[in-house]
């Protein structure tokens, strides 16, 4: 049982990290929406990322 958890915690930091990079691959390479809001929008979308890859809660 101990072994599925530890899995499971594994996969959910990898699926953090993949998110992660896919949100700031677009960031830096968007074409339009530039604007401070989209900007705004993206960084309150990889904080929770970033907080659960550095293991803060």
């Amino acid at each position: 049982m101990i072994f599925f958890e530890n899995l499971i915690h594994i996969l959910y930091f990898v699926m953090a990290g993949l998110v992660l990079l896919s949100m700031l691959k677009s960031l830096f390479k968007r074409k339009k929406n530039k604007g401070v809001v989209f900007d705004i929008m993206y960084a309150y979308c990889l904080i929770p990322f970033l907080l659960r890859i550095l293991y803060i809660k």
